[in-house]
This record gives C-alpha cells, sequence and structure tokens, in this order.
C-alpha cells in the first residue's frame, strides 16, 4: 500500500504544518533589472537541485529536503520546509510542474504534490515500495495524471492512472542500468537521458527506443523537447536532427540542465556559474543548435554551480550553497 498523507505548507495551520526553518544567506542581495541575471537573497545555503513554477508561485527543492518557495507579488524567497514535505529530511532532487501542482522526487523514494493554491502537500513515498533515489520527474502536458519519475538506477516508475489520493505505477528499465540524470515530457514524446550518454523515448509510456548518441563522451544531465526536437546537455549542447545529433559547446564547461522558450530561444545552465542563451527571434524553423554558435551569449552571474532552471518571468535558475539567480 502506498503510504500517502496529506499535509499544508501554512504556518497558520500548526499542527499539521511541515516545519518552518531558515539557514542563512547565500545569494547575494539584488533583485535584478533588464535582461541581465542577477543573485538574489536566498534564505538557505543548502544546494538547491530543482525548480519549478505553478501559478504565480515558485519552487526551489534541495538539500536536506529544504523547499523554497516565491510568490510574484513579493518577489522574495522563503523555507516553506527545511525538512521535506513528510519530515524526512532525504535530498530533494528535482521538481516538475503542470501549472497548478508541483511534483518533488528525492532519495530514498522521496515524491510528494503540492497544490499551489491551497499549500495542500501529498506524499507518495516509495511508491509501489521503491526506494531508490529518485533524480528527476516529468508531467505529461495537458494531463495532470500522467506522471514520469526517473532514478538513479536506471528505472522510469510511470503512473498515468490516480485513485484519489493514490496512484497505480508501472516500472521500465529503458537502457542498462545506468543512472537516468533527467526526464522530460512534450510533443506526444517522453525522453530521458543517462549518465551512459544514451537517450531514450517513448511514446505509449511503456516501450522505451533508445535514440542516440552514439559520439556522446560524457554525462548527459538535462534533456529538453520543443517542437518536436530534443536537446541534451551535458559536457556540450546536443540537438537532434534528421540524420542524428548536432553538437555545440559554446563555453566549455559542464552543463546540469537545458530549457527552450515559448519563442524558441535556448537557456542551459552549469559548471562555475555559466549561463548560456540563444535567442530564439528571427530564427528559421529546423535550425539546429550548432548552425547558431555563433548567436550564443555566455555569462556567469554568480562562480557557483548552477544546477537548474526555469524560464518565465521572471527566469529563474538555481544551484549550490543556496544560490539563486533571476532575470
Amino acid at each position: 500500500m502506498i503510504d500517502v498523507s496529506r499535509r499544508r505548507f501554512l504556518g497558520a495551520a500548526t499542527g499539521a504544518a511541515l516545519a518552518w526553518g531558515t539557514t542563512g544567506t547565500a545569494s547575494a542581495a539584488g533583485t535584478g533589472s533588464g535582461r541581465d541575471w542577477q543573485p538574489v537573497d536566498s534564505p538557505t545555503d543548502r544546494a538547491l537541485h530543482g525548480v519549478a513554477r505553478a501559478g504565480d508561485r515558485t519552487y526551489a527543492v534541495g538539500g536536506g529536503g529544504v523547499v523554497l518557495e516565491r510568490t510574484s507579488d513579493a518577489g522574495e524567497w522563503r523555507v516553506l520546509t527545511a525538512n521535506g514535505p513528510d519530515g524526512n529530511g532525504s535530498n530533494l532532487h528535482a521538481a516538475a510542474s503542470d501549472g497548478e501542482r508541483v511534483w518533488i522526487v528525492g532519495a530514498s523514494g522521496a515524491l510528494a504534490v503540492v497544490d499551489a493554491a491551497t499549500g495542500d502537500v501529498t506524499t507518495h513515498r516509495a511508491p509501489d515500495d521503491v526506494t531508490n533515489q529518485f533524480t528527476s520527474v516529468a508531467l505529461e502536458p495537458g494531463d495532470g495524471t500522467s506522471v514520469y519519475v526517473a532514478d538513479s538506477s536506471g528505472h522510469v516508475h510511470v503512473s498515468t492512472e490516480e485513485r484519489g489520493r493514490e496512484r497505480d505505477w508501472t516500472h521500465a528499465t529503458p537502457g542498462s542500468g545506468a543512472a537516468i540524470r533527467d526526464v522530460t515530457a512534450a510533443d506526444g514524446r517522453v525522453v530521458a537521458v543517462d549518465s551512459n550518454g544514451d537517450v531514450f523515448e517513448t511514446r505509449d509510456g511503456a516501450s522505451w527506443d533508445r535514440i542516440g548518441i552514439d559520439d556522446a563522451d560524457a554525462t548527459l544531465r538535462g534533456v529538453a523537447v520543443a517542437g518536436g526536437t530534443a536537446h541534451a546537455v551535458g559536457g556540450a549542447l546536443y540537438s537532434e536532427t534528421a540524420d542524428g545529433w548536432d553538437v555545440a559547446d559554446p563555453c566549455e564547461a559542464t552543463l546540469a540542465a537545458v530549457e527552450i522558450g515559448s519563442c524558441g530561444c535556448v537557456s542551459a545552465v552549469g559548471a562555475d556559474g555559466a549561463v548560456l542563451h540563444r535567442p530564439g527571434r528571427d530564427i528559421p524553423a529546423g535550425a539546429t543548435l550548432a548552425r547558431w554558435l555563433g548567436r550564443w551569449e555566455t555569462t556567469r552571474p554568480v562562480q557557483t554551480e548552477l544546477d537548474a532552471l526555469v524560464l518565465g518571468t521572471p527566469a529563474i535558475a538555481v544551484g549550490a550553497n543556496g544560490t539563486i539567480i533571476e532575470r
């Protein structure tokens, strides 16, 4: 039986609320202006590994179970819990949003859902008694019930049906068992990347096919899909083409995450505070990352590693030592 409980991220609900806490400020002061990335005040110095936006709220998750929240009206970050959605204290590794709810995953089978409007949180820790280290989570666009959870043992756990507060799960191993580092869902595809440099896809949620990358010489850490095309990052940027994969290396930094904006712009973050951006305006349909290498802009607003980002207003990236930057 899945252990499902409900709690509330609200300070007033003292009986059921999660523990609030603060641990310090890791990012330099400043709210940012114009199109420049700027570090902002952070209420924690723990590493932040995931960030996602739902409604007018943005959530960041990280070490020791810390969960931060930013509201668009206040524009400031606060600690919702220092010990995880269920108080277990497991490290949290990723977050994903369906626009209304944010799914959070982490170590020891940590799995929870936060309702941004109400503050309610539902925990699904150890689905089907799986207590692996969950590394990434993806939600099927337009379908709030289909959830894909990746783990460090090479599995993807899939739930396509919700029964009340419980969920049914199936389990697959797309590759050889190497750690799945990221998974994303878009355009009728679910795409995952692993630590062997392999990329896998499924269109039915059950059968997986390897689609690359034959010449990847490093771990892949992030993946995004837009316009039917997959883009992966690790030691370089890889863009799917009809003939294989194009490769670009604009900054010679290991990259951890990539996102594609609605305008077609590509943003990525990684080691040593690297932030890459390629404008999306006036770029012909079908253009690849490699063909537009000259359009890349590279900045380093901080010197610490950045692990995750979310686009929008503002765009936000998070990383080591509680670092948060915004644009």
